[in-house]
């Protein structure tokens, strides 16, 4: 569905919006508070205003009481999912995969929103 978002801008930010919008249905089927969290969490664009557009990181949202931080990543050049706690950043869940993975991508996410 999502096959050519490094070609096409509106596939993209079709992309990011369904992942942002499953963070927020996650969280209210969680029962966690949204609002607790911002997201997008990391800086997506150059100084002048341009996405980057890259799929680093297509998703990143960061928990405003423990501080907690999830990055997602897509890396067109990776054969599976990756996932790691970046410890020198600080709690950071790091989840590196292609977007053919996406369904798998989005299981990482319900777990880390659900460890909230």
């Amino acid at each position: 569905m999502f096959d050519d978002y490094l070609n096409d801008e509106q596939l993209y930010v079709q992309l990011e919006q369904y992942l942002y919008d499953y963070f927020l249905t996650e969280c209210h089927a969680s029962g966690v508070d949204s609002k607790n969290f911002k997201a997008p969490f990391y800086n997506t664009a150059f100084s002048n205003g341009t996405p980057f557009r890259d799929g680093n990181p297509i998703f990143s949202a960061r928990n405003k009481t423990t501080s907690k931080i999830l990055r997602i990543v897509l890396d067109e050049d990776t054969d599976s999912l990756v996932s790691y706690r970046d410890k020198d950043m600080g709690c950071v869940l790091v989840i590196i995969a292609r977007v053919s993975l996406l369904e798998l991508i989005i299981k990482k996410m319900v777990e880390w929103v659900r460890s909230q």
